[in-house]
């Protein structure tokens, strides 16, 4: 989802620390956090890959290198007396310094998560990659392969690439799914797997000529959360490589045509809405010459053409989840060393 970061320093920001106190440490990645109805948080952290070697596609020069597949991608579960329980393990890949696996949480009479990604278009991908999946007792289950409908109808009509990511549930039951790596929005029967297109986003306007894109100065959209409020979707768009200051944004689905809802942000990760109706982003990091800066990264009040800081000074933020007190957690580090994320609590942040 996040492309050639690793490179850049990680720092805390102690602003940031003096607000928020950690209730999960030792993180591998984390991505995404989710309320159960019960009330109890969850989290997934996307791994540190494996032993298994296997050919890949990196994302950055697009020749074949080798990649670390391991199950090291974990859905944890923070219990009432603060300890952590592991309630399921997906694959997680490395490339390098990166690694990928398990996304974002969703609730439907169970967890169900977005796992992995894929774009060899020659090749059959690997168990679990780029696949919506519900977990049951005997382990992850397999509901929609998102990357057999990216091959057969590629919508934006770019290179063949899917990444589900960013996962919600409708009012109608259905299961929505924001792609990052197919730039489309997804709606996913949740019986039987079948997979439709909601919508399709054209690229951003990009500083360079981008190769991938027929030589455009165009950026993928990069898709990252989805939010149905109303019947409308709020899809908050990361923006692709390099990532300028302001290039990101919140659209709007409506029957299908995409607008623009709040303008002017930067690499958005996250969308969720709040007890109190409103919607809420997570910014993963401004960005300067150098790329992104370390503890830029802030929870967004989203409003009608603009967004509003609610908590800033995060080190590399990528997923949020509020509690019905206006409690607000943040995962922090999902780009960062082996063990450096962590999830951070706001007591009464959302008011």
């Amino acid at each position: 989802m996040v492309k050639a970061l690793l490179g850049f320093a990680l720092g805390l920001s102690l602003a940031a620390l003096a607000q928020g106190m950690p209730v999960i440490t030792g993180l591998n990645g984390p991505m995404g956090l989710l309320f159960a109805p019960d009330g109890r948080l969850y989290v997934v952290e996307y791994g540190v890959g494996g032993d298994t070697q296997v050919e890949a596609i990196s994302p950055e020069t697009g020749e074949k290198v080798m990649a670390r597949v391991g199950m090291t991608s974990r859905v944890l579960r923070l219990e009432p007396d603060g300890s952590v329980s592991e309630v399921a393990r997906f694959p997680s890949v490395a490339l390098g310094q990166e690694s990928s696996g398990a996304s974002r949480l969703a609730w439907l009479g169970g967890l169900w998560v977005t796992s992995g990604g894929w774009n060899q278009a020659d090749q059959e991908p690997m168990p679990l990659m780029a696949v919506v999946a519900r977990v049951t007792p005997e382990g992850p289950q397999k509901v929609a392969d998102l990357w057999a409908f990216e091959k057969a109808r590629n919508p934006d009509g770019m290179h063949l690439d899917s990444h589900p990511y960013g996962l919600t549930v409708g009012a109608d039951g259905y299961v929505y799914v924001a792609d990052a790596g197919a730039n489309a929005l997804w709606r996913v029967h949740p019986t039987t797997g079948a997979v439709s297109l909601v919508a399709a986003f054209t690229g951003l306007p990009g500083p360079m000529a981008n190769p991938a894109r027929g030589g455009a100065h165009e950026m993928d959209p990069v898709p990252t959360a989805v939010v149905a409020k109303n019947g409308v979707f709020y899809v908050s768009l990361l923006s692709g490589f390099p990532f300028p200051k302001g290039a990101a944004k919140v659209v709007k689905v409506e029957g299908g045509r995409v607008s623009d809802y709040a303008t002017g942000a930067t690499m958005l990760t996250d969308l969720q809405e709040g007890p109190d109706g409103q919607l809420y982003a997570v910014r993963m990091a401004e960005t300067g010459e150098q790329g992104p800066i370390p503890g830029t990264g802030a929870v967004l009040r989203v409003r009608p053409g603009g967004f509003e800081v609610v908590v800033e000074g995060l080190p590399f933020p990528t997923a949020l989840a509020i509690a019905p007190s206006g409690d607000l957690y943040v995962t922090v580090n999902g780009v960062g060393a082996p063990g450096s994320g962590a999830v951070w609590k706001f007591a009464g942040a959302i008011r």
